[in-house]
């Protein structure tokens, strides 16, 4: 029996498959992607790989391609796209300027799932890291998840067993940046009553899996328990510190659910600048300090919906002496991290890259400390200009430099 050849139109949607012939190669991208500013790969551009994939979907669907190629795709030149396609960080940049309306972000997702499926699959640091680790732990991380509270859950907080705010740390915070969870906890806890998942129950959002290394097979039977655990805890408002956590809970989630969510997934710092600007969140301590905002990717430039931008800025706006400077590239246009989508795991040194770049900007604004809201960006940042304990790499390191690495529940917390 002939063995089926691979088919990379199927699962493609009709509007990805209309922007696989839409790129004019204009590129307009290529001034604003993260990648092409640290290197000079062009294989790994967008307009270069729309082309490739396109390529791939030609010669094994149409008579054009049969007839004057072999109609069929070679091991070795999936491989090669599989390397351009993962020296990406899904930060969606080439999207938000595409001159004829290309969303690359939702395309590459689908495409890395079309690879997943392929005999190329995905990168290996990611198939033995990330996806090994969930379906043993339900996270990207080799832990167990029972005992990932008493990494960075305060003594002195106390959850509720049951409130209509949840709070949700997601892994990231966790194990990479739990300064981070710690800062929200604070400031939550300052306010009112509010819960947790338990923590054997609070398992992974996915996002590593979907868009790390293309893997949809998981999604409904993580959706559904977690919706299950959120409900159960009574939790009306879902609040989440990581970006790509909230973009795949508030998006995705209710796709695989199969209907609406039971309860709001927001920002924590959409609540906390609601909370500022009612007056129930106050602080006690004074500062004088100039800092800048760096919009994560995934709150600058969403899945889908409405971009985060504002809400970090008034919440901030609502501290006398601190005084906010943006960044030349900021909100929907702002520099990406390098340390999502698979990067800092597949192309270290070029997510390393990225991320000093990014800093070098901060640093032209001339101010004392760069505020962040992201796991990936604080700790790619973090970790390659301080010594930091869990640093894992050593391209760039400015240990005298003034300008400090902060995210801002953390930042804000201490100023309770």
């Amino acid at each position: 029996m002939t063995e089926k050849p691979f088919d990379f139109m199927e699962g493609l949607t009709k509007k990805e498959l209309i922007e696989l012939d839409s790129c004019t190669r204009c590129n307009e991208c290529l001034a604003w992607c993260p990648i092409q500013d640290v290197t000079d790969d062009r294989d790994a551009s967008p307009p270069a790989r729309i082309h490739a994939y396109k390529d791939f979907v030609e010669r094994t669907h149409t008579l054009k391609g049969k007839l004057f190629s072999s109609g069929k795709v070679t091991a070795e030149e999936l491989k090669s796209f599989k390397d351009s396609l993962w020296k990406c960080a899904l930060c969606g940049t080439c999207g938000e300027v595409c001159t004829v309306g290309i969303d690359t972000k939702k395309l590459w997702w689908s495409v890395r799932r079309k690879l997943k499926e392929s005999e190329v699959g995905c990168p290996e640091p990611l198939e033995k890291g990330p996806l090994q680790n969930y379906h043993k732990f339900r996270s990207p991380f080799p832990f167990p998840l029972g005992g990932k509270y008493k990494i960075w859950l305060p003594d002195d907080i106390e959850l509720a067993d049951k409130a209509e705010i949840g709070y949700y740390e997601g892994c990231g915070c966790t194990w990479d940046s739990p300064q981070m969870a710690e800062g929200a906890v604070r400031l939550l806890s300052s306010v009112g009553p509010f819960t947790m998942l338990d923590p054997d129950q609070s398992w992974c959002c996915g996002f590593p899996q979907l868009t790390g290394s293309g893997e949809w097979s998981i999604m409904a039977e993580l959706v559904n328990h977690m919706v299950k655990a959120i409900a159960d805890k009574g939790i009306k408002q879902f609040v989440i510190s990581c970006p790509m956590c909230l973009d795949i809970v508030k998006y995705l989630w209710p796709y695989f659910y199969g209907e609406e969510l039971p309860f709001e997934p927001l920002a924590i710092v959409e609540l906390l600048a609601e909370w500022a600007e009612e007056g129930k969140l106050k602080f006690t301590k004074q500062i004088e300090e100039t800092v800048t905002y760096h919009d994560p990717c995934a709150m600058a430039r969403p899945f889908m919906g409405k971009p985060i931008i504002d809400a970090p800025r008034e919440l901030l706006g609502t501290i006398p002496g601190i005084k906010l400077v943006d960044m030349d590239r900021h909100g929907k246009l702002s520099r990406c991290c390098g340390g999502a989508g698979g990067m800092r795991a597949v192309n270290s040194d070029v997510s390393a890259n990225i991320a000093k770049e990014l800093f070098l900007e901060a640093k032209r604004t001339g101010a004392d400390t760069m505020l962040t809201n992201c796991p990936p960006c604080y700790l790619n940042l973090a970790t390659r200009t301080h010594a930091a304990p869990n640093s894992v790499v050593e391209e760039w390191r400015n240990y005298d430099d003034p300008l400090k690495i902060n995210d801002i529940t953390q930042y804000l917390a201490a100023l309770l």
